[in-house]
């Protein structure tokens, strides 16, 4: 009896932890189609993390060409919505203009729950820099 109480507590205890782990953005290839908008890189930056934290992310990193965020799991009975990770790519193209990509990523655990953030983080954009060709 007790020995499958303490199993069972070990295997609770593994779930969180995979719970907990979130997936890593992929970078999108080079031929994948990018959004370019008629402002610098760093301004670019800022609205990138802007849009991740109204969408709910955490911002884990924030480099010149690149950020990240991950949305916390919604924890109950199961896992829930939330876990996925977000990635935005920046690659300046000289002057004012700078192509984004954007990609997410679902976690293992709570994959019927998470969604694509791409099209909600570029619209966060769009907002603050008035628009992508």
């Amino acid at each position: 009896m007790v020995k499958s109480i303490s199993a069972k507590v070990a295997i609770a205890g593994c779930m969180l932890a995979l719970a907990a782990c979130s997936a890593t953005p992929t970078k999108p290839s080079q031929g994948a189609p990018s959004i370019v908008y008629d402002k610098p890189e760093a301004a670019v930056q800022k609205a990138a993390v802007d849009a991740l934290a109204a969408n709910g992310f955490e911002i884990g990193k924030s480099e010149p060409e690149y950020v990240e965020g991950s949305r916390p799991h919604k924890m109950g009975l199961a896992v829930g919505s939330g876990g996925e990770t977000a990635g935005v790519w920046l690659s300046s193209l000289g002057g004012d203009k700078t192509a984004v990509r954007v990609s997410t990523a679902k976690s293992m655990l709570g994959y019927v729950g998470q969604k694509n953030w791409d099209k909600e983080i570029i619209a966060g954009m769009d907002s603050s820099l008035g628009g992508h060709h």
